[in-house]
């Protein structure tokens, strides 16, 4: 395999990492809501309104000030079964053990038949680190030297421990209005100023007989998109609420750095390249350069339905829809051409731009939750059901979401007069998966993971 692409896929897998956590969505917005499955576009009745259907908020009769956050603890394990990836254990391996905490504040203030609110959130995150990779000291080739004796690579050492890793995260400013258009229907609108970052860190390993050694590639990234949502809801019984939320494609236009590496050092003389001619290599090749890259959020639409069964106890019932195949492609520009090879008369690249192709798919989510309110207590429980937008021919260790996964809630709220306080514990399952087939953009093995999460939110109603 040629260097130009060994640099090619590694630019490719790095980028598709960061953009393939969980997707990359979180579970949601708000304790209360996450606590019954998200199931919260019917009922919608709380400051989180704004993120779930934000027509919900011009049926409260308060205003409310809402801080809290998700404290996610995200778990994988991976074993590489491909013999053919020297450098890469086969044994099996944990991803590094780190607590991912995402803070949120809303407000919204009611008048009459409108409201206002804006609110400041994480909808996207979560990402993983991994030391999978350990560089051989010494590595054989099939060429001789001039004098027939055999050949010896030697690697150069200063790698990363942790090679491969992934963090994404995007913030979303969120200002919202509602409007009750009748006694029992209103309609809602909000408008998403996004923030994203992102870092991502890959490695490609070096092919057995061959020139190419391990290429790293290291990006990191920042921008801005806007986006928005629109919601109504419809009461046509007392006991009864109907949400339709959609959420519109948008854009974050990043820019940033990205580090290319070829990690190639002298041979212990010299090797003939062809012919008679002898060429030296120097250590490690690449460079740096700026970049800018498109990162494409995917649209949604989501209905639900809010069941008043008794006036103490509601049941709740969602579903969402996920268009993420709009993350087909992605296209990276560098400001300066990263050389690799530079001077070489064969084996010389430059990288100076590249369409990531990617396999995603639409995905579904039901969810389905209760609430149990009893003088100033509350009890909720609830669990959803969410299909994986990343086939197993994209797959990589260091996307945090491995296959379809279950999650399971329980929460409690309390208030004390004008204060309440939410909580919520959250587990999601991930069966095991098993990739078989090799690609280019993935690595097979057997991927295990899981995710434990809690919810914390202080309200204030006035």
């Amino acid at each position: 395999m040629k260097i130009s692409r060994i640099v090619i896929l590694l630019t490719l897998l790095g980028i598709s990492v960061g953009l393939s956590a969980g997707g990359f969505a979180l579970s949601g917005i708000g304790s209360r809501a996450i606590s019954m499955g998200g199931a919260f576009r019917g009922m919608a009745d709380d400051a989180s309104a704004m993120y779930w259907n934000p027509a919900g908020l011009a049926f409260l009769d308060h205003n409310e000030i809402s801080l809290g956050g998700n404290a996610i603890q995200p778990g994988s394990k991976f074993k590489n079964t491909n013999a053919l990836l020297p450098g890469f254990t086969t044994t099996e391996i944990e991803a590094e053990n780190k607590l991912r905490a995402f803070p949120n504040l809303m407000g919204v203030f009611s008048n009459s038949d409108i409201a206002w609110g804006l609110g400041a959130y994480v909808p996207y995150g979560l990402g993983s680190t991994w030391d999978l990779y350990n560089m051989p000291s010494a590595f054989p080739h099939p060429d001789t030297l001039l004098d027939g004796s055999a050949v010896n690579i030697v690697l150069p050492s200063g790698m990363e421990e942790n090679e491969m890793s992934s963090s994404v995260a995007v913030v979303d400013i969120h200002p919202t209005v509602a409007y009750k258009l009748a006694d029992n229907f209103s309609f809602g609108l909000g408008l998403s100023v996004f923030y994203g970052q992102i870092d991502l860190a890959q490695v490609k390993p070096h092919a057995v007989y061959s020139y190419t050694m391990p290429t790293t590639f290291d990006m990191s990234g920042t921008g801005l998109g806007i986006g928005g949502n629109l919601g109504l809801m419809y009461k046509p019984w007392k006991n009864l609420s109907l949400g339709l939320n959609g959420r519109a494609p948008s854009n974050i236009f990043m820019e940033g750095d990205a580090n290319i590496k070829l990690w190639l050092n002298n041979y212990y003389n010299y090797v003939v390249w062809g012919g008679n001619n002898a060429f030296y290599v120097p250590q490690v090749y690449g460079g740096k350069s700026d970049i800018d890259a498109t990162l494409k959020l995917p649209a949604e639409i989501g209905g639900g339905l809010s069941w008043d069964i008794k006036p103490c106890w509601t049941v709740n019932l969602d579903y969402a829809y996920t268009m993420w195949e709009r993350l087909d492609a992605i296209k990276v520009e560098m400001d300066t051409p990263i050389t690799i090879l530079a001077g070489h008369p064969t084996l010389q690249n430059t990288v100076g731009s590249t369409t990531l192709t990617f396999n995603w798919k639409d995905t579904n989510r039901v969810s389905l939750g209760t609430e149990y309110r009893f003088g100033s207590s509350a009890l909720r429980a609830g669990a959803y059901y969410d299909q994986t937008p990343i086939g197993k021919d994209v797959q990589l260790p260091t996307l945090s979401d491995t296959g379809d996964k279950i999650s399971g809630n329980l929460g409690f709220g309390q208030s004390f007069g004008p204060v309440t306080i939410d909580l919520n514990g959250q587990y999601i399952y991930f069966p095991e998966r098993e990739v078989t087939a090799q690609t280019a953009t993935n690595m097979v093995g057997v991927y295990n993971s899981s995710v434990i999460a809690g919810n914390l939110n202080l309200s204030f109603k006035f």
